[in-house]
């Protein structure tokens, strides 16, 4: 598994099987946490989301590209 970095964008873990599920972009990294930037807000706010959120809950959708 790749390491979470800003700009990247990430899920839950453990919702596979949802039809809708948060999907947010990596604002910045503080220490094992990330800034999390909920792109559908109504989602998030259904699954009562914050904006910090702990590496072991989040998944990667795709990297930001780096050069």
């Amino acid at each position: 598994m790749s390491d979470i970095k800003p700009g990247d964008l990430v899920t839950l873990k453990g919702l596979n099987k949802q039809k809708e599920k948060p999907i947010g972009i990596v604002k910045k990294k503080l220490n094992k946490t990330f800034e999390i930037i909920w792109l559908n807000e109504g989602i998030a706010t259904r699954f009562a989301l914050v904006s910090k959120v702990k590496s072991h809950r989040l998944e990667i959708i795709s990297e930001a590209d780096r050069q």
